[in-house]
């Protein structure tokens, strides 16, 4: 993606994070002790029959020598482990809306919750993968809303930014697989092995696993369904605001080390030097050093083709069909991106980069002739359409034209307050997070119940299931699809094409 568009697209994005409240401890609840592989833990009981085990090691802490390596099997554990207060979020720069997790953020941070009903034996189990451009965040998410439905919940962390994604030749040399970079991506698969292994413990079915997230959660769940290393640890997915043809493209193995070669000058000229640095001197390296074209925000320092995690750029594997089988849902909200100003030539610029200067014309007309207060201006519609709303449109026509369950929505209710869905607006209602909100009225809260239930029925049969029917999405016609309304509680299936004319405009720009 050129240097220009990208710079615009990452002013344009907003990413705030959602989660339960960040240092809260929990009543231990002698009653909700568990023995696993690593020993016996407890657990607290944050609502009448539920419960919650906080801040479990699925892995070694990934300090020292074992910085931008591969997680490493946890360590067993003397006593009881009191699960009663979430682990630290994983080390990461301070965006401004994460200023907490940057704050409290660690490089020993490879821990996950566990929330269960009370009895529970044999459940379908939900993986939540938080978001954040896998630079920032954390999942520290409240799952008593979703866990009264009958499911168990997961939330886990994963290494971030400069921890889980730094690539250089002289890590690809060390490494037995001849591959670094993807060590985020890696944390996530162990932590479903840590699941397949240990989750019957609190009452889950290792063998019913869905695994889904929210934007670089969405991005990364979307790469797992690529990884030979994740096949057969869940099955089924679900991605809310991202894939993997949206703003966090997967780089090649070039592309990855230019990007991240100025930091590895900084840092040192051994890997010994550099995995003796300070956290914060990392991060203070990490935030300074120049970023090369075409590489800004997020640019290419993400998820990397390596060989290994990821053999091939994930939209082959998704083009030939050889992703994983499972069931999958995909979504976005009416308007991801938040609008501001642009002149004309910028986003004429923009787009003749990004589709070519023929479908650029043609767009521009169409924005032009179809305007909308609502959905912001031209440069917000057009990043928006092509980042998330016709990405997904083809995106799940691949897996539905290999005879995969697919399914696809749109999400255009605000979160109260707001004038429109913008991007996380679902998770208030999924989460039931409404704190530093407008008060959800009733219609709201019905919403946010439906939403429950078709993301965990997802979880329990394999296909999305509430009140409203929710049809299989078909190939040929990019539909039909479900639309989450602004108000009221009609949610209905359309029958009309994903996206319509403006992604009809934009698919030739995919890769093909």
């Amino acid at each position: 993606m050129p240097a220009t568009r990208r710079l615009l697209l990452a002013c344009l994005l907003l990413i705030p994070t959602l989660c339960a409240a960040q240092s809260a401890k929990f009543k231990p609840a002698p009653q909700a002790r568990v023995s696993i592989a690593q020993g016996q833990l407890e657990g607290t009981e944050p609502a009448p029959g539920i419960f919650a085990y906080l801040g479990i090691p699925f892995a070694q802490p990934p300090v020292g020598d074992l910085r931008w390596q591969p997680p490493q099997p946890p360590r067993p554990w003397q006593g009881v482990y009191m699960a009663d207060s979430h682990g630290h979020p994983c080390a990461q720069l301070s965006e401004g809306w994460n200023k907490w997790d940057a704050a409290h953020g660690s490089e020993d941070c490879l821990h996950l919750d566990v929330w269960t009903p009370a009895h529970a034996h044999n459940l379908p189990v939900m993986v939540y993968i938080h978001g954040g451009s896998n630079l920032a965040g954390d999942g520290f998410s409240d799952g008593t809303p979703l866990v009264k439905h009958g499911v168990v919940l997961v939330t886990i962390e994963y290494r971030l930014d400069i921890f889980g994604f730094f690539r250089t030749a002289a890590l690809d040399k060390e490494s037995p697989h001849h591959a670094s970079g993807d060590y985020g991506l890696l944390d996530q698969i162990a932590a479903l092995q840590w699941i397949h292994h240990n989750i019957a413990k609190f009452g889950g079915d290792p063998g019913k696993v869905m695994i889904f997230g929210q934007s670089a959660g969405a991005v990364d769940t979307g790469l797992l369904l690529t990884s030979p290393l994740a096949r057969g640890l869940f099955t089924s997915a679900l991605e809310e605001s991202g894939q993997v043809l949206g703003l966090m493209p997967t780089s090649t193995k070039s592309e990855s080390e230019i990007a991240w070669a100025p930091v590895a000058r900084a840092l040192g000229s051994s890997l010994a030097a550099q995995r003796a640095d300070s956290t914060a001197k990392v991060l203070a390296i990490d935030k300074q050093a120049p970023k090369p074209p075409p590489v800004t925000w997020w640019g290419y320092r993400g998820a990397s083709v390596d060989g290994w995690v990821l053999p091939e750029m994930p939209w082959r594997v998704y083009q030939a069909g050889h992703e994983a089988p499972v069931p999958l849902v995909l979504g976005t909200n009416v308007q991801e991106i938040v609008p501001f100003g642009q002149t004309t030539r910028q986003l004429q610029h923009v787009m003749a980069e990004t589709v070519g200067y023929k479908a650029a014309a043609a767009i521009e007309d169409f924005y032009q002739h179809n305007p909308s207060a609502l959905l912001g201006s031209p440069s917000a519609r057009f990043a928006t359409d092509h980042d998330f709303h016709c990405a997904i449109r083809l995106l799940a026509a691949w897996h539905a034209s290999h005879g995969y369950p697919t399914w696809v929505y749109r999400f255009d209710r605000p979160d109260p307050g707001q004038p429109s869905a913008m991007h996380t607006s679902e998770l208030f209602y999924l989460f039931d997070s409404f704190f530093g909100k407008a008060k959800p009225t009733a219609q709201d809260l019905a919403i946010g119940n439906d939403l429950d239930l078709y993301w965990t029925s997802l979880a329990k049969t394999g296909a999305p299931a509430s009140a409203a029917a929710w049809p299989r999405y078909q190939a040929a016609q990019f539909g039909p699809w479900l639309n989450i309304p602004k108000t009221g509680t009609d949610i209905h299936a359309v029958s009309q094409p994903f996206g319509g004319e403006a992604c009809a405009l934009m698919d030739p720009s995919y890769p093909k």
